[in-house]
């Protein structure tokens, strides 16, 4: 199969966004949790270039996107499933597993739905946790619990771990997250959230990474029950 070679590129940035899950998997399974983690993050920051990068050179390609999502089924939602399985759920049994694999199988799901039916998710949010932000949510706790002994424990992750999974595969409405974007960074009232986030992360990153990450789902949580009573008033 011939690909043009601009497209390499873009395509190049996935695979090294794939690495970075294959190395948080692999230290996953050797106990390191904490640089597995990190990993995980690493591998979504690439991913946040390489369909930026494909737009910017026009090297957009169907081969890419497929290549994007099946990224992001090892990326957000293997990666991490294993990360929490061996941190937190390995002496759990049967229970453990079932838990551990709860992201994978939502991720899953949800990408392919979101393949099958992107037309539709070109609105200013999306229906269900992004698997991005789902897969932020798990590792930001892990990195918080770390630095914080006393939140570590196995019942909080799996009340964390089946939430996220849930809400991949949930009708509630969560905003497309384009408040980091380099063009938009000061352009408005708005935007300067991402410049609030951006300083507090860079000043206490094990911290205010899970505060945010949870401030967002609670946020369409909360939409998404206001809805339901506002529909319920008419």
């Amino acid at each position: 199969m011939f690909i043009p070679s601009k497209v390499v590129i873009p395509n190049a940035i996935t695979g090294m966004s794939i690495f970075a899950g294959y190395l948080a998997i692999a230290l996953s399974l050797d106990g390191r949790f904490l640089t597995a983690a990190w990993l995980i993050l690493l591998a979504g920051i690439l991913d946040s270039f390489d369909g930026r990068v494909a737009r910017a050179i026009g090297a957009t390609s169907e081969f890419g996107i497929q290549f994007d999502s099946l990224a992001d089924s090892v990326n957000y939602g293997i990666a991490p499933s294993l990360l929490f399985f061996s941190l937190y759920f390995e002496d759990w049994g049967m229970i453990g597993m079932m838990l551990g694999f709860l992201p994978v199988l939502c991720a899953m799901v949800r990408l392919a739905g979101f393949n099958i039916q992107a037309t539709e998710e070109n609105k200013g949010y999306f229906h269900g946790l992004p698997t991005t932000a789902a897969a932020l949510f798990l590792v930001s706790y892990v990195i918080f619990a770390q630095s914080n002994p006393i939140f570590n424990q196995s019942v909080v992750a799996a009340v964390l771990i089946m939430l996220a999974a849930v809400l991949m595969v949930s009708p509630v409405r969560y905003e497309k997250n384009n408040l980091m974007s380099p063009h938009r960074m000061f352009k408005d009232r708005r935007s300067m959230v991402s410049v609030v986030v951006l300083v507090t992360i860079i000043a206490l990153p094990s911290i205010a990474l899970f505060a945010w990450c949870t401030l967002y789902i609670c946020f369409g949580l909360a939409r998404g029950l206001v809805m339901i009573i506002k529909d319920s008033d008419v």
